[in-house]
């Protein structure tokens, strides 16, 4: 059935500083040009009074704020807003849920362009979107895409043994099918959001994307990405330096950088993995294996402080491999 209109709510996670607001502010102002009719806002911990520059800003009636004291990571920040949506009797089942970090801006032809996309499509599978994020996202230009073999045992995405594997599948159309998508730019149905697994691990930060991505292939939906919805940024990422992508393994290992968003990445994927997409043990262990020893040499051996780092990703390692999870307070992110 041809999709003639659309009506969608928008959830946004925002955490931090007085300094991160001009950019929340333009993400707000970005949803609400592209179509939103509402925007569920959860203020993760803020050390300045969200409130009071929100009623500057914007009409607060189109607005619905909930607080933390404290910053509860990005999987409670993201549950929260769609936990409150769903119980929210004025946005129907029909209506669109769509996830938005606070530094990205959404196109203001988002809800034509999605309408025609949708209508376009010729797929009788049950779906949902995740937007481009253009400017991040390499994939536009490939052929193909990693499934779930690609991932199968591995580390951060790292296998020895993915070339001996059908870890990707050829495209046959003009869309993207990512294996896993950010909570940024997911655009699902309400309707089908309700029967989606919201993850509860305590992951804090990282991989609960990853989670959920798992929880909605298990429910029989497909993801697909079009490259004519999109999401911009406006700030960059901590692996980006300039256009350039950084290896985290290299900032990582260099002491003037924090570890904790490298050590929190992989403490979590090693969990994720482990549990929910290890075929063979052993394979498993020497992907790890590889992937420490390998990354202490290229990056770690002659580094000041290499050798405490490499204990640090060690024990993020065990971590994952027990399930001791949670927030780290010596991780400084």
């Amino acid at each position: 059935m041809k999709k003639e209109n659309l009506s969608f709510v928008t959830v946004i996670v925002t955490y931090g500083s007085k300094a991160r607001f001009s950019n929340l502010s333009r993400t707000i102002d970005s949803a609400f040009k592209g179509g939103t009719t509402k925007v569920f806002l959860i203020n993760n911990g803020c050390e300045y009074d969200l409130h009071q520059c929100i009623v500057e800003d914007f009409p607060t009636e189109k607005i619905d704020v909930f607080d933390f004291e404290v910053n509860q990571g990005s999987l409670v920040g993201f549950r929260t807003g769609l936990e409150l949506v769903l119980k929210d009797s004025k946005v129907s089942n029909n209506d669109y849920v769509l996830i938005l970090d606070d530094d990205v801006i959404l196109d203001s032809q988002f809800k034509k362009n999605f309408i025609f996309v949708e209508n376009k499509l010729n797929s009788v599978q049950r779906h949902i979107w995740s937007l481009f994020r253009e400017g991040r996202d390499g994939s536009v230009s490939e052929k193909f895409d990693k499934n779930s073999k690609y991932y199968q045992n591995s580390i951060a995405g790292f296998s020895v043994f993915q070339r001996f594997t059908h870890s990707v599948t050829m495209r046959k159309d003009n869309l993207g099918h990512p294996f896993f998508i950010p909570w940024a730019g997911t655009f699902i149905c309400k309707k089908d959001l309700a029967t989606i697994k919201i993850p509860k691990v305590d992951y804090f930060v990282y991989e609960d994307d990853a989670d959920f991505s798992l929880n909605i292939r298990e429910q029989g939906y497909e993801i697909y990405r079009s490259y004519d919805l999109k999401l911009r940024e406006s700030s960059s990422s901590w692996f980006e330096n300039g256009r350039k992508t950084e290896s985290g393994y290299k900032l990582f290992y260099d002491v003037n950088n924090n570890p904790g968003r490298f050590l929190y990445k992989i403490r979590n994927n090693v969990f994720l993995i482990k549990n929910r997409m290890t075929t063979n043990g052993l394979l498993f262990y020497v992907n790890i294996f590889i992937f420490i020893l390998a990354g202490f040499i290229r990056y770690g051996i002659f580094a000041r402080h290499g050798v405490s780092r490499l204990f640090q990703l060690c024990a993020a390692v065990r971590d994952g491999m027990s399930g001791h999870l949670g927030e780290n307070r010596n991780w400084k992110l």
